[in-house]
């Protein structure tokens, strides 16, 4: 039987992946003990225990599967746990007849508290990948010689490079390499149940396109999280380390020193957007504001000004229009009743 528990709290790529070459050395060496690693073969495949070729072994509801060379001095792959119901997991290793490639999923290799369900594990071209848990994902899906750990509840380690150390621990976390060789990259979290771990969970670490790099997130960094994301892109030799909830990522474009894409601190505000920023932008912007501003006051003045002298011409030519209208009416009145006043005279005369 192959039984092998070890003790992990804070998970760091390198420690991790220490005590999984030993854990995973102990259990080959258990195996072929007890005569489930033979001699080697082309390929092999055990499902549930019914095995075809060596170097596969499978518990009940498991598949195990080696492509190329396996077996004894070989590549090997191990589904589940032969000491507890641990279903649905599923060990994938591709080999070669140079390099040895191992895939453990479920076996109890660590010690999550978890059932060992629905784990997978897939390698290539002699790396080791080991998950296990509940629901945990570890895959090498090119290089060589890297070691991937995805151990806890719905954690993930992925990579593509060779001699990485990749490490994924905790609560729904993530570590991932992407076209980079001999990085270390870990994510963790830490919880006393499932309610505390999950509200430190969902910590992030990455490498994409960089050499010889240190990323880790949470736990793996000295804190817990929640939600910190770590990683570096497109550059050799840096260390990128966020311990608790923000973003931190290293780029060609950062000083020397590791630099946050965010405000110090871990705070969630991009630098663009960080006080001095916001200040010195404010402070750019309110010169031509103010400038603007007087402009549209001193135009806004100067019409109204001409608008009143406008209405005051206009209502002096009014008033004097009426006074003329006023006038012209008057004297025709005047004119009109002397008229009448003369005929009357004249009719008096000739009447007498």
């Amino acid at each position: 039987m192959l039984t092998i528990e070890s003790e992990t709290t804070k998970l760091s790529a390198r420690s991790g992946n220490k005590l999984l070459g030993v854990a995973v050395a102990s259990g080959v060496v258990a195996a072929a003990s007890l005569g489930l690693v033979g001699p080697a073969n082309a390929t092999c495949v055990n499902f549930s225990g019914i095995a075809l070729g060596s170097g596969c072994t499978a518990s009940l509801g498991s598949i195990a599967i080696v492509l190329g060379p396996s077996g004894e001095g070989a590549s090997t792959a191990t589904a589940g746990s032969a000491t507890q119901f641990s279903p649905f997991n599923i060990a994938i290793s591709i080999g070669t007849a140079s390099v040895e490639t191992t895939t453990i999923a479920g076996a109890g290799l660590f010690d999550t508290g978890l059932p060992n369900i629905g784990n997978v594990a897939f390698a290539t071209a002699g790396s080791t990948a080991v998950s296990d848990g509940l629901v945990n994902l570890a895959a090498s899906f090119g290089g060589t010689n890297s070691e991937l750990v995805s151990a806890g509840l719905g954690n993930s380690t992925l990579n593509l490079g060779s001699n990485n150390e990749l490490s994924a621990q905790g609560t729904f976390n993530n570590a991932t390499n992407l076209f980079g060789d001999d990085n270390s990259v870990a994510a963790a979290n830490e919880g006393t149940n499932l309610f505390t771990s999950l509200l430190s969970g969902f910590n992030v670490a990455f490498n994409t396109f960089g050499n010889e790099n240190t990323v880790a997130s949470g736990a793996a960094a000295g804190g817990n999280g929640p939600l910190s994301i770590a990683g570096v892109i497109g550059v050799n030799g840096a260390t990128a380390l966020n311990t608790n909830f923000g973003i931190h990522v290293v780029t060609p474009f950062s000083p020397a020193a590791a630099t946050s894409v965010l405000a110090a601190g871990n705070k969630v505000a991009p630098t663009t957007l960080a006080t001095g920023s916001v200040n010195k932008a404010g402070s750019q912007a309110s010169g031509p504001l103010t400038k603007a501003g007087s402009q549209l006051r001193g135009s806004l003045t100067k019409a109204g000004s001409q608008l009143s002298g406008s209405l005051k011409k206009v209502s002096s030519s009014l008033n004097s229009l009426s006074k003329k209208v006023a006038d012209t009416t008057r004297k025709a009145g005047a004119t009109k009743t002397s008229g009448s006043s003369g005929g009357s005279s004249k009719g008096g005369e000739s009447a007498d």
